[in-house]
């Protein structure tokens, strides 16, 4: 029977669950543990290697081809092409690094190192972020992998967040927790019963000759 009374209560129309899947894949990337990166780091100098550069002074800015490289303490950024931005202090900015892909590198406090790629890699040494652009990928030992179209990395925290290409999804992958196998209990070694030995019977002797 329908109901169409006023009276009839209303069916609450269920969620689209693969609506639901992009936001709760960034939720459980936001209550995954952090990999945090190495703190001595951000004590470090920002040093920035080329073939060759051409700078614009009065623009504070330095355009950079040819074996790019960037390095702050365990910090490390190869590329082929690259930009850097100062302020009025010549204090840098800025660096953007462009490849076929861009990396970057980075050891983490707990061990291993942070990987990551992209077409273009824009760090922030005042912010201590990395924003990946591009085919963006990013390897963290013991926690997982991500891949989107643009994510950002805090050097400093080891903390990321990400998003899809025009609404696309992010792709994460959690590595599972190290199992350690229970050892199967030995068992107890049989000990055989020591062999019995036959009983020895006496010799019996004979006397005048008859048995």
């Amino acid at each position: 029977m329908t109901c169409t009374a006023p009276s009839c209560p209303r069916r609450t129309p269920r969620p689209d669950r693969r609506a639901l899947l992009p936001a709760l894949a960034l939720l459980a990337l936001l209550l995954a543990p952090t990999a945090q990166a190495l703190k001595s780091d951000r004590q470090q100098p920002l040093r920035v290697n080329a073939q060759r550069f051409v700078a614009a002074q009065d623009q504070h800015i330095t355009k950079l081809f040819g074996d790019v490289t960037l390095q702050q303490g365990s910090l490390h950024g190869a590329a082929s092409r690259g930009t850097v931005y100062t302020d009025a202090k010549n204090k840098v900015t800025r660096v953007v690094l462009e490849g076929s892909p861009a990396q970057l590198s980075q050891q983490l406090d707990g061990g291993g190192e942070m990987r990551s790629t992209a077409a273009t890699i824009d760090y922030s040494p005042a912010t201590e972020t990395a924003i990946l652009i591009g085919a963006a990928h990013v390897d963290q030992p013991g926690r997982g992998s991500y891949s989107g179209a643009r994510l950002v990395y805090n050097t400093n925290t080891g903390a990321m967040q990400g998003e899809g290409a025009s609404g696309g999804q992010v792709h994460l992958i959690f590595q599972p927790h190290d199992k350690t196998a229970t050892p199967t209990p030995a068992k107890p070694a049989t000990v055989a019963p020591p062999a019995v030995q036959p009983a020895v019977q006496p010799a019996r002797t004979h006397s005048g000759g008859q048995p």
